[in-house]
């Protein structure tokens, strides 16, 4: 279905080429942290990988802050720069600037977190390695390539980081004091990742001096998406974090183990949203809206069939792939996620791709606000009353609030829309 939706909407075959090289991507992201999660959790157990991936939740975080929306608005303005090299470096060169600042007030703000607080204090050296997935994140421009529709040169860098990173867990973590190493390798990978990306980007665009203004624009117009993409990693990477806080580094261990499998289920769909994005930018608001609902029953269907699995052999989905029954004894936990994926699907369908290609990025940070807001209050409230079932319970009751408003907002456009046509056509008639 997804190849006749992209025949029927463009002609050339770079859409296509996108997409796979995004799944694939997506499939390399997800596959290969999921080969060495059953091996990290057996060699080093739930307490110390519940550390390693509370750490990754912190820098998880930064590296929001660090993005600042770009992976939206950077793609945006890309895309529109296509014919305008000039005008293309200097929107390069000004967001490389605000993220390199931004790397800086990061370390810092990790500092001052690791410094002041004993709960960070005594795994220091956990944290500031780990703190080079930021580093990494930075350097590499996703949203450049993805802006100028070559998605596959970010697919063989980030396929080749990754690859190098489980080849150093398999043949070097071999015991649990080996558990520090696992986050340096993870961040050389990322580092290396971004990088290659780096260099690469500065073949097809180079630095140029910016002006104040352009750099103050930039970044006022991407405040929105980044206040977005905050309120976003307080319903999916502060579960790890609250469980961390409150109930110990081995229920962390648990809960990020099945979070895991559940990004892998998630983000099925990002892949697709990701290559579609910067040719749906330029087209009209018409074929924007039948597109999103033509995409409707597909996502139910592909969401549908994940529950339907998940719940008849989520048990023994997790007894396969981790071999453990401390985490076996939580399969409910996991049938309860597995409803995320037909509401994540659907509410990223209005939140992440449509409300980004008509601008209504104010309309998309109201949203999010919200759904991190409800999360943060039902996670504190219910992790305190059921531990880690009350994680999964607030996951499931966000990603519902923001298919909701997501919902609401669209057909309120569309309403909008249909008003603003028939206005035209009428004053056409006169």
């Amino acid at each position: 279905m997804i190849s006749e939706i992209l025949r029927r909407y463009r002609s050339n075959k770079q859409v296509v080429v996108n997409y796979f090289s995004l799944l694939i991507l997506q499939g390399a992201n997800y596959l290969l942290p999921l080969i060495v999660l059953p091996y990290l959790v057996y060699v080093l157990g739930t307490e110390r990988y519940g550390l390693i991936a509370f750490a990754q939740s912190l820098m998880t975080f930064l590296i929001v802050f660090v993005d600042f929306g770009f992976n939206l608005s950077g793609t945006r303005e890309i895309s529109l720069t296509k014919n305008d090299k000039s005008k293309q470096a200097e929107v390069f060169t000004a967001i490389m600037i605000i993220k390199g600042v931004l790397v800086l007030f990061s370390l810092l703000f990790l500092s001052i977190i690791v410094y002041a607080f004993e709960r960070f204090r005594q795994d220091a050296g956990i944290y500031f390695l780990s703190f080079g997935m930021v580093l990494g994140q930075a350097l590499f421009p996703v949203w450049f390539f993805q802006g100028i529709e070559k998605m596959k040169f970010v697919t063989f860098i980030n396929i080749l980081a990754k690859l190098i990173f489980t080849f150093l867990v398999f043949f070097l973590i071999k015991e649990e004091v080996d558990y520090r190493y696992v986050p340096l390798y993870n961040s050389l990978g990322f580092i290396l990742s971004g990088a290659l990306g780096f260099s690469l980007a500065l073949r097809m665009v180079r630095l140029k001096k910016v002006s104040k203004v352009l750099v103050r624009s930039l970044f006022i117009d991407s405040f929105s998406l980044f206040v977005s993409n905050f309120a976003t990693s307080l319903y999916t990477t502060s579960n790890v974090f609250l469980l961390g806080i409150f109930c110990g580094n081995n229920i962390a261990g648990i809960y990020a183990s099945m979070e895991k499998l559940l990004l892998a289920v998630k983000n099925i769909y990002a892949p697709f949203y990701q290559a579609i994005y910067p040719w749906l930018v330029g087209q009209n608001n018409e074929k924007k809206i039948k597109f999103v609902k033509q995409l409707i029953p597909f996502l139910l269907l592909v969401g549908g069939l994940v529950v339907i699995v998940v719940l008849s052999f989520g048990g023994k989905l997790l007894f396969w792939i981790f071999n453990d029954l401390h985490i076996v004894r939580y399969a409910l936990i996991f049938k309860i996620l597995s409803l995320v994926a037909i509401l994540s699907g659907l509410n990223m369908l209005f939140n992440t791709l449509f409300f980004p290609t008509i601008k209504a990025y104010k309309i998309r940070m109201k949203i999010l606000i919200v759904g991190g807001i409800w999360h943060l209050c039902c996670s504190l409230i219910l992790v305190n009353l059921f531990g880690i079932y009350g994680t999964s319970f607030s996951v499931v009751l966000t990603e519902f609030v923001l298919l909701i408003f997501g919902w609401f907002y669209f057909n309120r456009f569309v309403k909008d829309n249909e008003k603003i046509n028939s206005y035209s056509d009428s004053s056409t008639g006169l």
